[in-house]
């Protein structure tokens, strides 16, 4: 993955036994170091809930200062911190300033009001988790340290220290292919994207010393960068650099995870000990060949003991470097005791603020505070923050698993371009982007019985619809029409329809069928049907609304049947377009104008 990626979340892996430290002491006071240990990391003078009342009351502090618009700046500017963190490239940025330009380029917009919009469920959710922490008995906060000390000693005894991962990560990949291809765009800003319209996917390290950047609109980046060069997409050229980079990973292990064009996840575990040799010496390897193999092109290399340490370490000494990090336990825990907790991919910008606003700000404070984080989260992301804490998980392959490698969930396709209400357009990019998704999915021979559609307003709000077909399909006209009539439905609505995004997806593969022994399904049922009319030397029919395949003799009871959904559809969208109409003849009571106000945002979802 290029070093601007968007994080994205490990799960916690369990692991084999190993050297059973006992881990009830172990951390606790910040100031001694990671050996430095008080029980459950606690203060002698304060219990497991004095503790925690104390650091529920400082997010209390912080969030009223945020919602004030104290602290770093104006409540309106901290959404900006997306485009702020810090990424390879950006250290000598000044963020202040990046965060003016940005705040002045967007202020008053849609972007700006649908980030404020988020901005404000995140507060909520805060405030949600601090009235549930205040609710807590001492009891409770007890046992939450109790459970959660138990769960880093089960993670802390299944600690494998004797795996070698190494994660190669090409260093603004899409850019460097397009610099490869011409030489002078290094010396110049660049961002790859379709145009100032479009998200950027990467920009190159000239353009990052304006605070230009991966995921940030395009009209934003040139404000910060009036100068810089958009150059459209060749994926073609970077698919055939990956290949060339990937042909050098196999040298290592043919068995290796590409987690995109751009990264690969290689356990060296057997190859260090085949060939006597140490994570050090095969990064040094692998950036020179992946040099040699595409005709220039720079990598850097991070290595540890799991995959998610080695992940983070490959983003230290960007670009053409590498970082090697100790495989012991004694090395991860000093390695990540002040390491902040946005440095862990898994970890982004909302759940950073979530984090910050309890006062966790590095992955020390995340054990430190362990008993805060059972109670106010799931166990889900419990397991997956403490492992992170730890940094436990992702030692062994993926294919050692008792699940083994998880199967592709859903192929999807999405293009943004200039705000526009005009159908014929809408139509035919939807057409587009579901005939390219079809045309996968029959590439990758995968057959889904869910279409969905993404639609992105000119007010940055998403809709997203879903129907479920007959049975699982690549073909690519019923892809395409099902797209289409989702799309078309929220037409009939009669919001507003002018749209920035629309997107495709198809999913619910043949292999993520789970459907219990005794329930039926209803295209069980018509196979029957249709089974026993082709028994009979029946002529069928195929719908070519919903590919259904009947016996001949109910076709115009099944279309009449599509008549009543349509008839249905249209009687559903008079009706809302009646309360449309009647939330529009002005409120004369504040119920009356909460009542407007909750419609409003039920046509916004």
């Amino acid at each position: 993955m290029d070093d601007d990626d968007d994080e994205t979340s490990d799960d916690a892996w369990d692991d084999d036994a190993s050297d059973g430290t006992d881990v009830t002491e172990g951390w606790g006071a910040r100031d001694a170091g990671a050996d430095a240990v008080g029980e459950r990391g606690r203060d002698e003078e304060t219990t497991v809930p004095e503790r925690c009342d104390r650091d529920v009351a400082s997010t209390s502090a912080l969030t009223t200062r945020a919602r004030n618009g104290e602290g770093d700046g104006p409540r309106e500017m901290t959404f900006g911190s997306v485009f702020t963190h810090a990424k390879a490239g950006m250290e000598t940025v000044d963020r202040a300033k990046v965060r003016r330009v940005i705040y002045g380029a967007v202020a008053g917009t849609a972007h700006h009001q649908n980030e404020l919009r988020k901005e404000a469920k995140t507060t909520k959710r805060i405030e949600t988790m601090r009235a549930r922490a205040k609710m807590m008995t001492a009891m409770e906060w007890e046992s939450a340290g109790k459970t959660s000390d138990e769960r880093v000693r089960e993670l802390e005894n299944a600690r494998d220290t004797s795996r070698r991962w190494v994660v190669v990560d090409m260093d603004g990949f899409y850019a460097a292919c397009e610099e490869l291809a011409n030489p002078e765009l290094k010396k110049v800003p660049v961002a790859v994207a379709a145009g100032p319209s479009c998200v950027l996917t990467t920009a190159n390290y000239v353009a990052r010393k304006f605070g230009v950047r991966a995921a940030m609109p395009g009209f934003i980046a040139k404000k910060l960068c009036p100068e810089l060069v958009f150059v459209k997409p060749d994926f073609t050229k970077y698919v055939k650099a990956s290949k060339e980079s990937r042909s050098v990973f196999a040298q290592y292990n043919p068995d290796y995870i590409a987690g995109s064009l751009d990264e690969a996840y290689i356990e060296v575990t057997e190859y260090c000990k085949e060939h006597d040799t140490t994570m050090e010496a095969i990064a040094a390897e692998i950036r020179e060949k992946v040099k040699a193999a595409t005709g220039g092109l720079t990598c850097s290399v991070g290595g540890a003991c799991s995959r998610r340490l080695a992940k983070v370490c490959s983003d230290f000494n960007k670009p053409d470097g590498q970082y090697i990090l100790e495989p012991s336990r004694e090395a991860a825990l000093t390695f990540l005791r002040d390491l902040p907790v946005r440095k862990m991919y898994g970890i982004g910008k909302t759940l950073e603020r979530v984090l910050n606003e309890f006062d966790i700000e590095t992955c020390g404070d995340l054990l430190d505070k362990r008993a805060l984080m059972l109670a106010l989260f799931t166990p889900k992301s419990f397991e997956h923050l403490i492992g992170i804490a730890l940094g436990v998980g992702t030692e062994r392959h993926p294919r050692e698993e008792p699940d083994g490698i998880a199967p592709r969930k859903g192929v999807s396709k999405s293009e943004t371009f200039a705000a526009t209400s005009d159908k014929t357009f809408l139509d035919a990019k939807m057409t587009e982007m579901a005939t390219m998704v079809a045309l996968e999915c029959q590439r990758l021979n995968l057959k889904g019985r869910m279409v969905a559609v993404k639609l992105k307003r000119s007010t940055f709000d998403v809709i997203q619809r879903q129907t479920t077909l007959a049975g699982p399909t690549n073909d690519v006209k019923t892809i395409v029409n099902s797209a289409l009539r989702l799309m078309r439905n929220e037409n009939s609505i009669g919001v507003d329809m002018t749209l920035r995004l629309v997107g495709a997806r198809v999913s619910q593969f043949d292999h993520e069928e789970a459907v219990p022994e005794d329930q039926k399904r209803i295209d069980t049922y018509l196979a029957t049907s249709t089974a026993a009319a082709l028994a009979a030397n029946e002529e069928t029919w195929t719908c070519d609304e919903c590919t259904r395949v009947f016996p001949l003799r109910e076709k115009t009871e099944h279309l009449d049947w599509h008549v009543a959904r349509r008839l249905q559809s249209r009687d559903d969208a008079e009706q809302c377009r009646a309360r449309l109409a009647s939330s529009h003849k002005g409120p004369t009571s504040k119920k009356a104008r909460g009542k407007q106000q909750n419609l409003k945002a039920f046509f916004t979802m």
